[in-house]
């Protein structure tokens, strides 16, 4: 008789794929969320035949499973949420996602990617190149990758990659996620201060990565950004350490002689005597160094650099890390996932590189709860001086952050103005429609910037519904 496992807070973007993962390992799957669930996760969990509950209550769990996961958007929305009280007493193993992982996805070589930013797309890329080489890594991707049917896998091979988020596992006081994950071999892309509401200062942020790197055992291998990592995380870390950058002479591994090019881009990575010529279709500078960093780990651990090529040529990148979604009205349309100041600066720069002359415009969706906190105000510096024209959109507030504390559209938009004169607030959807059809032209380029949600969503699909159908 096949196991049967049970997920509260199944239609979250990791948590959906998770429970896909266990039914094509042959579980019985099923689980629940709150009233309110939308596509795509809808759209997927149909499509997969999986049962979502809509609603936490105690009947849901009229059966006792082998296994009950928890997503911590389940505690979050309700700490004292029905389902999870009834699932504590079922004697079951009820576990958070990363013990999951943990659990039954890591493996003796178990590969985590580390940072404030980039670690999606890498994770997917060296997923790829392990995939390439015929590794048949089980995978953990927080986003749809682009190449891969799910965003997580459970296999039989001795591999694993995952992306370690720095959050906490379940409650507000529970470790880092990616204390969970076991490394052996570990990339850390930046350890720039973000989540304020969980890291109170900078040096608490740095202090959690310190503590992921003192778990690399003494033959395991360390691969950092040169100029993003803090030097004492780097260290802290047993074993090899290898550095990667864009064109800092210092590193180990480094991008060489590129060219963007209409449909590609060309470039060398050279480091220890060795230089490699790939292609990549992925947009900006931020992305070869991206690149660099995988095929520095790849290399390390002895991945044949043909298997090495072909991944990077033709990885596709992730769903919504700018992600080109058409040309309509004559307006070439982005979504990006950038929500910190210093992604949102590189992906901005990616497409100004690639469309030097065109006009930019920037539809800014601050939905990060870090951007909630008044000291994410001082990241603005620099982040929109690529674009032409900034529209940010509707600011939400959160309760446990104070009336004299909480980030106003005002205050984001005086934090912008700084560097980029060009922007302005606007919280009313149809208005930043109505001025992107009446201000924009052929071959602008409009970029969405948003971690998705339905409200947002629907911006963009009622912006292309627009384009695609001008009103005489």
């Amino acid at each position: 008789m096949a196991k049967k496992a049970y997920f509260i807070g199944l239609a979250g973007k990791t948590m959906a794929p998770l429970a896909k993962a266990f039914r094509d390992w042959g579980w019985e799957v099923s689980g629940s969320d709150q009233e309110k669930i939308y596509p795509p996760v809808t759209d997927y969990l149909k499509k997969n035949k999986i049962l979502c509950q809509k609603g936490y209550r105690p009947d849901n769990l009229s059966f006792v499973p082998d296994l009950i996961v928890v997503g911590r958007s389940a505690l979050i929305v309700d700490s004292q949420n029905p389902e999870y009280l009834k699932a504590k007493t079922l004697g079951c193993p009820v576990l958070s996602y990363p013990e999951v992982l943990q659990k039954y996805l890591l493996k003796k070589n178990s590969v985590v990617v580390a940072g404030t930013y980039g670690k999606t797309t890498l994770t997917a890329l060296i997923a790829w190149i392990l995939l390439k080489a015929g590794l048949n890594p089980s995978y953990m991707i927080g986003g749809v990758p682009l190449n891969m049917a799910d965003g997580v896998k459970i296999t039989d091979s001795s591999w694993s990659v995952v992306e370690g988020d720095e959050t906490p596992a379940l409650w507000e006081n529970d470790p880092p996620k990616f204390m969970y994950y076991q490394p052996k071999f570990l990339l850390l892309t930046a350890t720039k201060w973000d989540h304020p509401e969980i890291f109170k200062t900078a040096k608490d942020y740095q202090q959690a990565f310190v503590n992921l790197a003192r778990l690399l055992p003494a033959d395991g291998l360390l691969v950092y950004n040169w100029e993003n990592v803090e030097k004492e995380i780097v260290q802290t870390a047993a074993g090899r350490k290898i550095s990667y950058s864009f064109d800092n002479q210092q590193a180990d591994w480094l991008v060489k002689d590129f060219s963007f090019l209409p449909e590609k881009t060309v470039f060398k990575i050279q480091g220890k005597g060795k230089e490699l010529q790939l292609k990549t279709t992925l947009l900006g500078k931020h992305n070869l160094e991206n690149i660099c960093g995988a095929v520095a780990l790849a290399l390390e651990i002895g991945i044949e650099e043909k298997a090495i090529l072909s991944a990077v040529q033709t990885f596709k990148g992730v769903k919504t890390r700018l992600e080109f979604l058409g040309k309509f009205g004559g307006r070439y349309l982005f979504w990006d996932f950038a929500q910190h100041p210093e992604k949102v600066k590189g992906s901005l720069e990616a497409l100004r590189e690639r469309f030097p002359s065109q006009k930019i415009i920037s539809v800014f969706d601050p939905s990060m709860t870090g951007l909630k906190y008044s000291e994410s105000l001082d990241w603005y510096q620099e982040a929109f001086a690529k674009a032409n024209q900034v529209i940010v959109s509707k600011v939400s507030f959160i309760k446990k952050v104070g009336k004299e504390n909480r980030v106003s559209g005002k205050d984001i938009v005086s934090a912008i103005a700084k560097t980029q004169p060009q922007v302005f607030y606007e919280p009313l959807d149809e208005k930043i429609i109505k001025w992107l059809l009446e201000k924009t032209k052929q071959d602008d380029i409009i970029v969405f910037m948003s971690s998705g949600g339905l409200r947002f969503t629907r911006l963009i699909e009622d912006t292309i519904n627009e384009l695609k159908e001008p009103k005489n």
